[in-house]
């Protein structure tokens, strides 16, 4: 049985809940074997929000090795030297990270270096610098991902179509072509034959997917009896249901924000969710008016299609919590011009501000840490945050 993408450990504690890719990356064209794939997503863990260049990414070789493989330097020197030959081919971006209007493609080395010191059992990666604008300091455009689902992951296969997934989590649909997917998962060989790749990949990835967050089904598309497409179908980040009954209102059972959620279409089993995120203090009761305005305008503008799976997005993931304080900063602050360097500085804050409360609610749950772990990574964060609160309030946010 394979072994799952368990995330190696680092010297570097991993206290944020999420990773996060461009959606260039996500569809990049690649092939990473098992243990690559995670080497992969342990690179992304070392990354922080706020980080503007790639950091040596430290790990264990007996955490990145499958059990019962060979730990010698010739075979980590093999596995180290094929991962760092890996090329993506990828789509060119414009500057500033920005999508361009004629889309153009290059192939880029994955690696920057990779080295292991034997007498220490560790392995040193680090990204190529051409891939600062797919993974650092993403402003739009991109996926985020638990780490904590990615890890229940056992093939390679099945965390690229994870990923793929995930960047149309709030649709509930995507449908590519075959031979798109083919190339994004960089398969050739031996899945000319359509049953191959529906049961050495599609059947595979639908088993592993079923114990994650984003379970699916999936049907094919056909040209006479050639398979042109696969449509991927899994429930959106939430499905509408009932609205509450006017008894429910009148007698307190249900608050109004509640009301508003379930009204705009997410589901009552997933209030709690939300109940949580308030009840912790990661956002009050004003973000949930924000995000419900702002959605409501998207679905208007024709930007956004399920209404009730972009709000439960949201107020789950936090994504607009920035631009929430941010509109708070400037009503309160309307009549006072402040300088493009301040608004930047405040901006950054914030934004390292929101991932920290996300990494504190995180750490409070994760499995990954033991009780006698848990306690020095909460206080890192908290410690994190308070100063982070306290250089929004010396900008006078």
């Amino acid at each position: 049985m394979a072994a799952k993408l368990t995330m190696p450990s680092s010297t570097t504690p991993v206290t944020h809940p999420l990773v996060v890719q461009h959606n260039a990356l996500v569809n990049a064209r690649f092939d990473l074997n098992t243990t690559e794939a995670r080497l992969f997503l342990a690179m992304l863990a070392c990354i922080k929000r706020n980080d503007d260049s790639f950091g040596k990414c430290e790990l264990s070789v007996r955490d990145v090795l499958d059990h019962g493989s060979s730990q010698n330097y010739g075979h980590v020197r093999k596995v180290l030297e094929k991962f760092a030959s890996r090329l993506i081919t990828i789509e060119t971006l414009g500057t500033g990270g920005k999508r361009m209007k004629h889309r153009t493609y290059s192939a880029i080395p994955l690696l920057a270096r990779a080295d292991y010191v034997e007498g220490e059992g560790q392995i040193v990666l680090r990204f190529n610098d051409e891939l600062h604008d797919y993974l650092l300091e993403l402003h739009d455009n991109f996926t985020k991902a638990q780490i904590t689902e990615l890890m229940k992951l056992k093939s390679a296969t099945s965390y690229r179509i994870y990923w793929l997934l995930r960047e149309y989590a709030a649709f509930g649909k995507r449908t590519i072509p075959l031979d798109e997917l083919k190339a994004i998962l960089g398969l050739s060989e031996g899945y000319d034959r359509f049953n191959n790749f529906r049961a050495r990949v599609l059947e595979r990835a639908k088993e592993e997917l079923a114990e994650t967050d984003l379970p699916f089904t999936y049907s094919t598309i056909s040209k006479g009896r050639l398979v042109t497409h696969i449509e991927f179908v899994f429930k959106p980040v939430n499905s509408a249901t009932s609205l509450p009954t006017r008894a429910e209102l009148s007698t307190g059972t249900i608050s109004e924000w509640e009301a508003a959620v379930l009204a705009a279409g997410v589901s009552p089993g997933s209030l709690s969710q939300i109940q949580d995120r308030l009840s912790s203090g990661e956002y009050d009761e004003g973000y949930v008016s924000f995000v419900l305005a702002t959605v409501q305008a998207q679905v208007k503008a024709g930007k956004v299609k399920n209404e009730g799976g972009a709000v439960f997005k949201a107020l789950t993931e936090g994504y607009m919590l920035q631009a929430y304080r941010k509109a708070k900063q400037v009503a309160a602050t309307s009549k006072v011009k402040i300088s493009p360097a301040l608004a930047s500085k405040r901006k950054k804050l914030l934004s390292e501000l929101e991932d920290a409360y996300g990494s504190l609610q995180f750490a409070k749950t994760a499995v990954i840490y033991t009780d006698e772990s848990r306690p020095g990574v909460l206080a890192l964060i908290q410690d994190g945050i308070t100063k982070l609160e306290s250089q929004l309030r010396e900008l006078g946010a």
